[in-house]
């Protein structure tokens, strides 16, 4: 049996502490100022959820709140977060997405992968995998999911719209969701309040933590856009 690579995210509107914990690879973002973690975390499976050692930043756990949203060979949950990042004391939302197999990059040029907690039941994830030599987004594949009131509603249609600015960052994003019996879509818009460019074993990532509105709601996650090195633009 393979074990699921881990992707943790915490999302602390209140003090803008954010951040991003993976196997090799830690960012904290504090205010408008970002830093990687100076040794690589520790993650570890508990018997309620996980627990992300980040050397001298401190450590945080993540306890799902939610049953797990299963997209593209990944289970994503929303979490509850306590814990301790940089002297800070933490407890906010968050989430943890498990993926078993990993991205076939010799046949894809971009992945997009979005997340977004409003309390800890209501939330949504979003996957997008471009094939190589598609332009534009129109033949990416999209599927998500949807989490209301602690249940997990499917998502038959996804549109994922996004504003860059000139390096090709996320600046702001827009969803629609189509869930079954439901007339209209629902929309869900977020906007970029930290970000950092990242190289990763010949990919480039451009992270960026966003609040989110949807039906009302205020919330807050990530979108994580995933380019093969040598396709610089989005």
């Amino acid at each position: 049996m393979i074990d699921p690579a881990i992707s943790l995210g915490f999302f602390d509107t209140a003090q803008r502490l954010f951040g991003s914990v993976r196997s090799g690879i830690a960012v904290v973002f504090e205010g408008d100022d970002h830093r990687v973690v100076r040794e690589p975390p520790s993650l570890e499976e508990e018997s309620e959820g996980w627990l992300a050692g980040l050397g001298e930043e401190g450590e945080v756990r993540f306890h799902p709140t939610s049953p797990p949203a299963e997209v593209d060979d990944a289970r994503t949950f929303l979490c509850r977060v306590r814990g301790r990042v940089g002297g800070r004391e933490l407890a906010c939302l968050g989430t943890a997405t498990e993926t078993v197999t990993s991205p076939a990059w010799g046949e894809l040029d971009a992945t997009r992968f979005l997340v977004a907690a409003f309390d800890e039941g209501t939330g949504l994830v979003a996957h997008s995998r471009r094939p190589r030599g598609v332009i534009g987004h129109g033949g990416e594949a999209i599927a998500g999911a949807v989490f209301v009131a602690g249940e997990l509603r499917s998502v038959e249609e996804l549109r994922i719209s996004t504003v860059y600015d000139g390096d090709g960052r996320q600046r702001t994003a827009g969803l629609e969701l189509w869930l079954p019996g439901e007339e209209f879509p629902r929309r869900a818009s977020g906007e970029a309040r930290a970000g950092v460019s990242l190289a990763l074993e010949g990919l480039r990532v451009q992270l960026a933590m966003l609040t989110w509105r949807m039906d009302g709601r205020e919330g807050a996650g990530a979108y994580e856009l995933t380019v093969r090195e040598e396709e610089r633009a989005a």
